[in-house]
């Protein structure tokens, strides 16, 4: 490559080396370099790559023309290709991260460079985003260059420089007047007249690229000038670049048409063909001299592309319409078959059925293995190449509908107006329906995907129609709260057929989930019996239908069959199943941890749940996490961290306001005010659940009934605590972790009615019961404390002892400091101790909440890599923590491990 000048930028070269040498050190660091077109970016860049020998360099520079590609950008860092289209980006971030630990096995450190972030793929940019939150424990550089220009690059950026310590963003401006003065002496082989050095700073704003172009087009000897006033400069960058092309001799000239037409980093005899020049690398000369090309001479096929999008720009743009259609003809037959379509496309002068038609084909193709954004410009070009109106409608609407499948509103709200004006029909109706519900607003989105949906149902070949706008129809249903109404809608969507099998699952768990919301999970669960019974056994394209029947289970008490359910989702979502329920069941694993006594493994499920969130920009999968945050926090007493949790959960509702983060934030203060044994604040927490005694919101009734029961003994309102018991029992059928939580409430509301045997008979009946996989140790405990207490009360001290240091016991092993202190002044007041009390600390304990999360992935067997892919962090991190683990705990193997964690001293087994 020929050699690039560089002045100036001493202060942030020094920063981007200062971020290189803390990687070094053992952190993970980011650094974004910022700046408009030409100011230098690159060439900062360029120089501290230099300087990283002791680095694995990964490298990706994205491209306008493969913004609409998934994971174009994470292809080109791991060098491979295989990025499902479909996968979600905390999948496609987990595979790289898990590159990042191998390369780092070596001993090396990693940088990761991604240019023109700007343009890069949606899917690339979340996931980076993804990989980012993770780097818990690696030596990992990423530097990330863009432009200050608003979009999803940017939201991301903002974010993560907002959330990390570890960033360092650099904002470049133009050159300084001392900086512009030596890139003069340099590019002009002498020193600058007097006070040309402050004209040409004052005339480019030390932009370099400009400042090339000038001195390329002004004679030396004007510049030598000083007396000139004013030099015959053009008014704007692309004007000087025009001039410069001017300057070239003729067979350059086409040379570097040809590369602005393929605008790629191309191998020159490719470059020479389509330019029709005999000699390219004679060609090739002058406009490396001009600074317009750049070229890799020593790498495979010699490779050359224009130095900067600028250049191409306007070369590109002063093209005749004669010479670009030539051209782009020709490119088409020397590219791969992906890329000749937008040549195809640019070469055609007016419309062309034969081509639409055939892109129209592509793009269905493309849509069918979830490559919907492709899908999405390739119908557009099919649409603008249309001869009939039909044909053209057909294909923009098309078109719209597979942008915001890909979640890309920005591309259809400039397209209101030509959509509007399409023929009325049900397509039109469902994308305007999507439309507004993207955008907020959901009576005219309910009232056009509505009308999309009845049109279709009844229109041959429209069933895709029908299955789209039911979709999205069933989702407004479910977050207004219209279970009724969503079954009737995914029903009738599926008996208009044409479904592929992926959407007809999904459509299937909407129905099922519109029952749960309307007659409860054990009614819905009879829209499910077509899953074989183990989770193991369902297809990947039953995914959606598994993830919505752990649900039903975990909302019905039965924690093992919930647990495996939602395990088996979430192991399939890791290998790139692509479920579209996924995400949500991360979450839900969290509250199945919380209510199996797993606590540490809960914390740890919440924080992977909420950094998944965060990757796919959806607040609406945060609340379950966040709940189940809460109950443990609120279990331990940690009241400060509850209190910020419980604000968090009050901006979702207020941000979406719809029935599940309702009945999350709400469930969430009344745990909260159950720990404290605040039993009015229990029954002010659940008020938005109830009208009056009953509860508004189905699929949580069995858990909320549970916590109003409890509010309506403590205040004194034993009779309705006894209506609310009452439909509680008829609802359980008494399975589950529930089976404790019934009876507790059961002898409290016979203590509270005077009958304290009958209290203590339904006490010993549940305590007869064994614990099994579906037992619940908090709300075991709490049933032996509450008979021990009450034993204790009665005369029957023996009895209670044994109950109250069983529940003492089990609120030690949780940490579950309120409870623990209440056990304890029970205890006390009967004169007992507890033998070998340790304050309810564990080894565990010692611990931070990352070590804890590797900690117990690794004691259930995990190995070292298994565990980084269930974590989504990287195998170095498992590694780091791991040796942390092992130093703090004394121990040397992950048997001991296993035993430090159940609250065992390993070392008495050495």
């Amino acid at each position: 490559m020929t050699r690039e000048l560089f002045v100036g930028r001493e202060r942030e070269s020094g920063q981007l080396r200062t971020c290189a040498d803390r990687v070094r050190a053992g952190d993970s660091w980011l650094a974004v370099v910022e700046g408009e077109a030409g100011i230098g970016k690159s060439a900062l860049v360029r120089g501290l790559t230099g300087s990283l020998a002791d680095f694995t360099v990964l490298r990706a520079v994205a491209d306008p023309s493969e913004s609409d590609v998934p994971y174009g950008v994470l292809e080109q860092l791991a060098q491979e290709a295989g990025f499902a289209a479909g996968a979600a980006p905390h999948v496609a971030g987990g595979r790289l991260l898990l590159l990042l630990g191998e390369l780092q096995q070596a001993g090396r450190p990693v940088a990761v460079i991604v240019d023109d972030l700007h343009w890069a793929d949606r899917l690339s940019v979340q996931a980076l985003g993804f990989v980012l939150r993770r780097l818990w424990a690696d030596r990992v550089l990423t530097v990330l260059v863009t432009r200050p220009e608003a979009g999803p690059a940017a939201e991301t950026l903002d974010r993560l420089l907002r959330s990390s310590d570890r960033t360092t963003r650099l904002e470049l401006g133009g050159l300084d007047a001392g900086e512009v003065g030596r890139l003069a002496q340099a590019l002009a082989d002498s020193a600058p007249a007097p006070g040309v050095t402050e004209r040409l700073h004052a005339w480019t704003r030390g932009n370099p690229l400009h400042i090339r172009t000038v001195l390329a087009e002004v004679p030396a000897e004007v510049l030598r000038d000083g007396s000139v006033d004013r030099w015959p400069v053009p008014r704007t960058l692309l004007a000087g670049i025009g001039t410069q092309l001017a300057h070239l001799p003729g067979e350059s000239r086409e040379l570097v048409e040809a590369l602005a037409v393929l605008d790629a980093r191309t191998p020159l005899s490719t470059i020479g063909r389509l330019a029709g020049v005999p000699d390219p690398a004679r060609a090739l000369g002058p406009a490396l001299t001009a600074g317009l090309a750049q070229w890799w001479p020593n790498e495979p096929q010699s490779p050359v592309e224009l130095v900067h999008a600028l250049h191409r720009d306007a070369i590109y743009d002063g093209l005749a319409p004669d010479r670009r259609r030539t051209l782009h003809a020709g490119a088409a037959h020397l590219v791969g078959t992906a890329a000749s379509w937008a040549h195809r496309v640019a070469a055609a002068t007016s419309t062309d059925e034969v081509l639409a038609a055939e892109l129209e084909r592509s793009g269905t193709d493309e849509a069918t293995n979830g490559r919907n954004a492709v899908a999405a410009t390739r119908l557009s070009w099919a649409a603008s190449l249309s001869a009939g109106r039909a044909d053209r409608e057909r294909r923009l609407l098309t078109s719209c509908a597979q942008s915001l499948l890909a979640m890309r509103p920005e591309r259809v709200t400039p397209l209101r107006g030509p959509i509007e004006d399409c023929a009325d029909g049900p397509l039109r109706s469902c994308v305007l329906g999507i439309l507004d519900l993207m955008g907020g607003r959901i009576p005219t989105a309910e009232e056009n995907l509505t009308r999309a949906w009845r049109d279709a149902a009844g229109s041959p070949g429209s069933g895709w129609i029908a299955g789209l706008a039911g979709m999205f129809l069933a989702q407004i249903m479910i977050w207004t709260g219209r279970g009724a109404e969503t079954t009737e809608i995914a029903r009738r969507t599926l008996t208009a057929g044409g479904l592929d099998p992926a959407t007809t699952d999904l459509t299937r768990a909407l129905l099922a989930t519109g029952r749960m919301w309307h007659l409860g999970p054990r009614a819905a669960l009879g829209d499910l019996t077509h899953l074989p019974e183990a989770s193991s056994e369902v297809r990947d394209d039953g995914l959606d239908s598994l993830a919505t029947r752990g649900v039903m289970r975990l909302f019905l008490g039965e924690i093992a069959r919930a647990r495996a359910d939602l395990w088996t989702v979430a192991l399939r979502d890791q290998q790139g199943a692509g479920s579209k329920l996924a995400a949500a069941t991360l979450a839900l694993q969290s509250v199945v941890h919380y209510l199996a006594g797993e606590w540490d493994e809960s914390e740890a499920a919440a924080d992977r749940a909420q950094a998944v969130a965060v990757a796919h920009d959806h607040l609406i999968f945060d609340s379950a996490a966040r709940f189940a945050a809460v109950c443990v926090e609120a279990g331990r007493g940690e009241w400060d961290r509850a209190g910020e949790r419980l604000d968090d959960l009050s901006r979702l509702v207020r941000t979406l306001g719809s029935p599940p983060e309702i009945v999350y934030s709400s469930l969430a203060a009344a745990t909260v005010a159950q720990a404290r044994a605040d039993h009015a604040g229990i029954h002010r927490a659940l008020r938005p659940l109830l009208d009056d005694l009953r509860p508004r919101f189905t699929p949580f009734a069995l858990w909320q009934q549970s916590l109003l029961v409890e509010a309506l003994i403590g205040t004194g309102r034993a009779d309705d605590a006894a209506t609310v018991l009452d439909e509680l029992r008829e609802a359980h059928d008494g399975t589950g972790y529930l089976r404790d939580v019934v009876a507790r409430l059961a002898g409290q509301l016979a203590e509270a009615q005077g009958r304290p045997d009958d209290a203590v008979a339904v006490y010993r009946a549940a305590l007869a019961t064994e614990p099994d996989a579906d037992t619940a140790p908090l709300y075991r405990a709490v049933l032996e404390h509450a008979c021990g207490r009450l034993l204790l009360a009665t005369g029957s001290r023996r009895d209670a002892a044994s109950l109250l240091i069983a529940a003492h016991r089990g609120f030690t092993a949780l940490r579950a400091a309120p409870f623990l202190a209440r056990c304890e002044q029970d205890l006390a007041a009967g004169g007992l101790t507890v033998a070998g009390d340790d304050s309810g600390r564990s080894p565990a304990v010692t611990l931070t909440e990352r070590e804890k999360s590797v900690a117990y992935v690794i004691a259930s067997g995990r190995t070292n890599q298994e565990a980084a892919a269930e974590l989504y962090v990287s195998q170095k991190t498992v590694e780091y923590h791991l040796s942390n683990i092992y130093a703090k705990l004394g121990i040397s193997s992950r048997r001991l491990l296993a035993e430090a964690l159940r609250g065992r001293d390993p070392r008495g087994d050495d």
